[in-house]
């Protein structure tokens, strides 16, 4: 009965299986199999067109089945309709030599039926996609025009159960002292960036830090697709939504941030900044409210330099020396994290930004900041391993200020510091 399913409800030209999926030529098919499922005997009730949209969905993707249910399984990449490559947690990208495709339209209908299960669409006028799977995995899919042949699809798969600080610890990314200091800077209220290269962990970490947010208070979370995790009940997670047609209005990450905060948020949280919704995010940091985000830069200091040359492509008529005294009392907190060659992760660097300071560089951007903890690389073992340590540098320019916290112990690191 799944077969008869899976071959009509795919049965639609390339550009017809542009349309969304409330559409009567993808409805109608669906309906038709609902009759047929009733009238069986062995049927209790028909399936949806969810349901029928997860069994084609299945189908499609049954050469990287294994994978996808793998719990080791990070990243899937599919080149085609023949090179697939997976990636355990901790190694490299390996091929599976079996898993594969029969023809170049077998991936396109894999490609089509991932829009088709999030009601989006994707075409040769459209040949780009970035989605959420039902089980939570993040995708992106390109087809033809943009890739030949056949489809590029890539699967970035997220653990059921979000790692802690102390899980970290355990993993190597970071030390005892290094969970003590973001613990802290969580419990002060700081507006915090994180940054680094895709795939280096700054959701895995920044999903670790909302633990830290005492579960009174509200927060917003903001994302292209969900991967935030926070454990408050006054937690709301919002969404981007792209338009799927021109009568559509698409949701952009600006529309979200604005709408945040009329939420009554004590925290604003961003997936990842990457646009003109930079603006809106340093605003809304500047605001009153405690906030969090994550960008893509090689250190802690481009992270600053990345973040202002985000709020200048916003447009606004504003001079640049503005922006950077913006983003400097904006962001309190810089942490980078790095995928080393060996594919292990690391927290490389925690600063504080303290300010501007132009008389330091006439060629760097000035901004002033204060490395509280860093990652020291000494070399790589036989087995090329990366061997470090990490070193507690500097305390906080507000480290008397942490007396005020109740219940709050004192870092044996920081004692006597700062008076």
């Amino acid at each position: 009965m799944n077969d008869l399913i899976i071959n009509e409800a795919t049965e639609l030209t390339w550009e017809e299986d542009c349309l969304p999926i409330e559409t009567p030529e993808i409805e109608a098919p669906l309906q038709e199999q609902s009759a047929a499922v009733k009238a069986e005997p062995t049927a209790d009730t028909p399936p949806t067109i969810e349901q029928i949209n997860e069994i084609v969905l299945e189908s499609s993707l049954s050469p990287i089945a294994g994978w996808m249910s793998d719990p080791e399984i990070t990243d899937i990449l599919v080149y085609g309709k023949e090179r697939v490559y997976y990636r355990k947690r901790g190694s490299g990208f390996k091929r599976d030599f079996n898993a594969f495709w029969e023809t170049d339209a077998d991936i396109l209908t894999a490609a089509k039926t991932i829009a088709r299960r999030m009601g989006r669409k994707i075409s040769n006028r459209d040949p780009i996609l970035d989605a959420r799977l039902p089980d939570k995995s993040r995708v992106n899919v390109i087809v033809e025009p943009c890739y030949h042949p056949g489809a590029f699809i890539a699967i970035r798969k997220f653990p059921e159960e979000h790692f802690t600080l102390d899980d970290l610890a355990r993993f190597g990314s970071i030390d005892s002292a290094g969970t003590t200091i973001l613990e802290t800077i969580m419990r002060y209220g700081q507006n915090i960036l994180i940054a680094g290269g895709t795939g280096s962990g700054k959701t895995t970490l920044l999903n670790s830090l909302c633990g830290f947010i005492p579960p009174h208070e509200v927060v917003v979370t903001v994302e292209d697709a969900r991967e935030i995790c926070v454990p408050c009940e006054l937690w709301a997670p919002l969404e981007t939504k792209h338009a799927v047609d021109n009568e559509d209005r698409e949701i952009s990450l600006r529309d979200l941030i604005r709408t945040s905060l009329r939420m009554n948020p004590r925290w604003v949280i961003v997936g990842e900044v990457r646009g003109k919704e930079a603006f809106d995010l340093v605003r809304a940091f500047n605001t009153g409210h405690y906030g969090a985000g994550t960008i893509h830069a090689n250190s802690a200091f481009d992270a600053l330099d990345a973040l202002e040359m985000l709020v200048l492509l916003s447009g606004l008529d504003v001079p640049p020396r503005a922006i950077k005294g913006l983003v400097s009392r904006t962001i309190h907190i810089v942490i980078h994290v790095n995928a080393l060659p060996d594919h292990s992760r690391v927290v490389s660097e925690i600063v504080e930004v303290e300010g501007l300071d132009y008389e330091r560089s006439p060629t760097l951007p000035p901004y002033k900041t204060r490395t509280l903890y860093e990652y020291q690389f000494d070399r790589y073992d036989a087995n090329g391993k990366a061997v470090g340590k990490f070193v507690v540098k500097e305390p906080p320019s507000w480290v008397n200020k942490l007396k005020r916290i109740p219940n709050f112990k004192m870092p044996d690191f920081w004692q006597n510091k700062g008076e």
